[in-house]
Formats: structure tokens, sequence, C-alpha cells
């Protein structure tokens, strides 16, 4: 009897422990993709995770071809977060686009919020794409 209690109770902690680990999930909080033209327009993408941890995915015209894995600290990840914030970048349009051809698309999301930026969009959604690529440089390079 005593050991079927012991089970048991393994069972039940284990489960708990296990509920315990899936809330605190590394997730996509960051994501900034450039899409093609009919000329040589950079062709990648950049992921950044809620633990600071990205991947960028180069695909044509830029100088990484392939996937490099990076990292952002603390500082940086909220420099973006909050430079999202102070713009308004949840009550944004969810499309830019005028009638224009050739021209790269971007698509950038925070968290739930995605943008897709063909042309038009406001200086302050270009600055925080900008930032974006910045961050990403400056952390392949240290």
């Amino acid at each position: 009897m005593n050991k079927l209690f012991l089970i048991l109770l393994g069972i039940l902690l284990s489960c708990g422990l296990t509920k315990k680990a899936n809330t605190s999930e590394i997730e996509l909080i960051i994501s900034l993709q450039r899409t093609a033209c009919f000329g040589t327009c950079p062709i990648y993408k950049i992921e950044i995770f809620s633990d600071g941890s990205g991947i960028y995915t180069g695909t044509r015209f830029v100088e990484n071809i392939g996937i490099t894995k990076f990292s952002l600290s603390e500082t940086q990840l909220n420099l973006i977060l909050t430079q999202a914030e102070v713009i308004g970048f949840t009550n944004m349009q969810e499309e830019y686009s005028e009638p224009i051809s050739d021209l790269p698309t971007t698509f950038i999301q925070i968290k739930n919020k995605r943008i897709r930026d063909y042309t038009g969009a406001p200086k302050t959604l270009k600055n925080l794409e900008n930032l974006i690529d910045q961050l990403y440089q400056k952390a392949i390079r240290e």
C-alpha cells in the first residue's frame, strides 16, 4: 500500500513540474522579414525570442547566406520593445501599401501584432525596422 501511495505521489508531482516548466517556454516575440524585388534587394528574416536568442536566415543578396544564430542582451531586447511601445506599434495599420511595383516588402511582427510594410509607412516604423537590423548586425560582430 505504501509503495502504491509513493508511486501515485511521484506521478502527481511530476505532472505538476511538467506543467510549471511549460509556463516559462521561450516564445518568438520579434520578427523582421525583407522580401525580394526585381533587382538585388536583400532577402532575409530575423527572429528574436523572449530569452534574447535569435536566428537570422539569409536567402539572397546578403552578406550572410544561410542560418546564423545570435544573441541580444536584455537591454537590447527591451530597447526594441520600448521603441515599439513609444511609437504606438500596436495601434498602427496592419498594412502600408500603394500601387507601385517592384519594391521589396518588409514584414515586422512584435508579439501578436504583424505589419506589412510595402511603401508609405511612417518614418517611426522604418526606424524600428532599422533598429532591429542594427542590433542584429552588432550582435554578430561581437
